[in-house]
């Protein structure tokens, strides 16, 4: 290679040498690039003589335009050169560098020529004497750089400037220096119901350039999701190499209503942890009714309930059957909207949207006493099902029918009679604690008594009923003797429960 400059430099001095003195040059072709040839002549002789002055222009064969390449294994340079130019004129050389491999150190030089003065040169260049210089550390391979240079013509003549170039061949080893990075996504439905299968999708993907090495994923689920590997599931995934991604299906079950999701962590022993979270809706169907209605009613009365049916879910529903069936002591009177039949109204609803709520209305009556219950059943499409109850105490309303005779009468002195006593309870409901008691005026004496009756004097107190059913009689006789002459009176009284005040009645006789 120093051979190659070496030959390349004596090469211009000899051609400026050979032009000054009126030499001819021919090119000859060398490869693929043209490079100066000059025909030697004999070296004139050194002498301390100033140099002689370009010959005038006018002579053709002293000085033939040309321009020239330059090749070697790394480097290629062109110059061109204007043909002609005049005295004055601004002169402009391009030398093109075409860079063939990689170097470095690379050095390109230019002559300013006799007859001429420097004006200037892009890109700048270093000036020394009448040589410009311009290095660069490094080129690579394919890349093209063009300089051009300014002179300006000061005489008639031949204006020769050659030019250099050297560089030193570089090779260039590479190590990449990078780092991994993971990112990682995850997919959950963003609706679902309660119960049904799933898939979660989670994908991690290395943007890093580097492999990641030892690269682990866990899954930690919410209460609101399982699977049959637990709540919390680890994927050993490896390596992954610089764009590759990963992706795993992962099945889960919808296990409670309401929010639910999963946390993701990544992790690498040579990247930074990755997380990601994924979230659903888990929604569950629901229906519920109530009937609540007349806590209390008198027998022949009306007692009245509202069904109320809601849809406490998270969908709608279709086709809800509600179904009322009263007790046999009962019976229907209404029931709005719905199709009844003996004891049993049912009602069909088309559609109920999520969080409705519709009230249904019957109405029944008994005559019989105590609680009865009406129970309401709810029955959707999807087979959701819900219940309830509502009681009412259906209630007599007790009477007393107080009834006295006596016979015979009338009676003389000395004779008997026998009172009878009848008490009823024609009402509905019975009534408790009946106590009765008779009082006899001083015509006549009591003498016995049935039902364990006690006589005090002209009193006679009969032992206490605790209950008098409805529609029950309870018949009392006191036989008594008639003593004074005179219309006689018995006075009867009772009390009970139901009563507020005392029931009063009297019975008369005549004795004589």
């Amino acid at each position: 290679m120093k051979l190659f400059r070496m030959s390349i430099s004596l090469l211009c001095i000899a051609a400026t040498a050979l032009c000054s003195s009126g030499c001819a040059a021919q090119t000859a072709s060398s490869g693929q690039s043209d490079i100066p040839v000059y025909t030697p002549v004999p070296a004139p002789a050194i002498t301390t003589t100033p140099k002689v002055a370009a010959k005038p222009v006018g002579q053709p064969s002293a000085c033939t335009p040309n321009g020239f390449t330059l090749k070697s294994d790394l480097l290629q340079l062109q110059k061109q050169v204007p043909a002609r130019a005049a005295v004055g004129q601004s002169v402009e050389n391009t030398i093109t560098i075409n860079v063939l491999d990689n170097c470095a150190d690379v050095v390109i030089t230019d002559t300013i020529p006799e007859g001429a003065t420097y004006v200037k040169s892009e890109p700048v260049a270093t000036v020394i004497g009448r040589k410009l210089t311009w290095t660069m550390d490094t080129l690579d391979k394919g890349s093209q750089i063009i300089i051009k240079v300014w002179y300006k013509a000061d005489q008639e003549g031949c204006l020769v400037n050659c030019s250099t170039m050297n560089a030193i061949p570089r090779g260039c080893a590479r190590t990449l220096v990078g780092s991994a990075k993971l990112v990682v996504t995850c997919q959950l439905p963003a609706k679902t119901m309660i119960g049904s299968a799933l898939n979660e999708t989670i994908e991690v993907t290395n943007v890093g350039t580097v492999p990641a090495n030892d690269v682990i994923i866990t899954d930690t689920l919410s209460d609101g999701l399982s699977s049959a590997s637990g709540q919390t599931l680890t994927f050993d995934v490896g390596e992954l190499a610089p764009g590759q991604p990963k992706q795993i299906a992962v099945p889960l079950k919808a296990a409670k209503r309401g929010q639910a999701g999963s946390s993701i962590l990544v992790k690498s022993s040579n990247a930074t942890e990755a997380t990601a979270q994924c979230a659903a809706v888990v929604n569950q169907p629901s229906i519920d009714v109530a009937n609540s209605g007349t806590a209390k009613q008198f027998l022949g009365r009306n007692a009245s309930y509202d069904i109320v049916v809601s849809n406490t879910g998270d969908t709608d529903l279709q086709n809800i059957v509600v179904t009322d069936e009263v007790p046999a002591a009962t019976k229907i009177l209404t029931a709005d909207g719905s199709k009844i039949s003996g004891n049993t109204a049912v009602w069909t609803i088309d559609q109920m949207k999520s969080g409705a709520k519709q009230t249904l209305n019957i109405a029944v009556t008994s005559l019989v006493p105590g609680s009865q219950c009406n129970a309401v059943a709810v029955k959707t499409a999807d087979g959701l099902n819900a219940h309830a109850q509502a009681c009412t105490l259906w209630k007599g309303v007790p009477a007393i029918l107080l009834e006295t005779k006596g016979a015979p009468d009338p009676i003389g002195v000395g004779e008997l009679v026998t009172y009878t006593i009848r008490v009823t309870n024609p009402g509905t409901a019975e009534d408790k604690n009946v106590n009765l008691f008779a009082t006899f005026g001083n015509e006549i004496d009591p003498v016995s008594a049935s039902n364990d009756g006690k006589i005090n004097g002209k009193i006679v107190i009969f032992p206490l009923t605790p209950s008098l059913a409805a529609k029950q009689v309870v018949t009392y006789t006191i036989t008594a003797k008639a003593i004074a002459t005179g219309d006689h009176r018995l006075k009867i009284s009772l009390t009970s429960d139901m009563l507020t005040t005392h029931l009063s009645q009297e019975q008369s006789t005549h004795v004589y």
